[in-house]
């Protein structure tokens, strides 16, 4: 009985943690980009456009969203690493489910880190706002976080929903990769 009980517990934890997980490497993709836009916290507004040429991420994330709070650290080092690369574009994305208001004050004030962070972490990130989901849609999400990559042909080469463990090092790859490609 215990046996039963344990192979039944070990099946319940891998369907939970796929659950909400959803990757598409999209490696050989000629699916274009749909044309997107969103504002910064200091009233930039982004267009893709703008940004075509780049190898571009987007991660969308919530206040309310402990996974994208948890992935945070992790982004910022991302961040880091490529926000002097000129043919990178990187912008974490408020998914617009909120108030730009709610939104902006998270990313602006001191806030708690719940269960991952120090109360009142500040992050040195390129946060913006989705406008009534506009973009979110556009690329046929419906969760957060959600994380999308783009290539320099302005093709879509990664769509991925949920929670990523070793966040930095998926990404990293990816765009040196897509950065090697002419």
């Amino acid at each position: 009985m215990k046996y039963v009980f344990f192979v039944c517990l070990g099946c319940c934890l891998v369907v939970a943690r796929a659950h909400g997980q959803r990757t598409s490497d999209l490696a050989d993709s000629v699916q274009a980009s749909p044309d997107f836009s969103f504002i910064t916290f200091d009233a930039q507004k982004i267009l893709s456009a703008d940004l075509k040429g780049k190898v571009i991420v987007l991660d969308f994330w919530s206040t309310d969203c402990t996974p994208c709070r948890k992935s945070m650290p992790q982004l910022e080092d991302f961040y880091k690493q490529y926000r002097n690369n000129p043919n990178v574009a990187f912008y974490l994305v408020n998914s617009g489910w909120e108030s730009f208001a709610k939104a902006k004050a998270f990313v602006t004030s001191g806030r708690s880190g719940f269960l991952f962070f120090s109360w009142g972490r500040r992050y040195d990130l390129p946060f913006a706002y989705d406008s009534a989901s506009a973009t979110l849609n556009a690329f046929g999400f419906d969760s957060n976080p959600s994380t999308v990559i783009i290539d320099r042909h302005f093709r879509i080469r990664l769509k991925h929903s949920g929670y990523i463990e070793k966040l930095k090092d998926f990404l990293g790859q990816r765009v040196e990769k897509y950065l090697a490609e002419r």
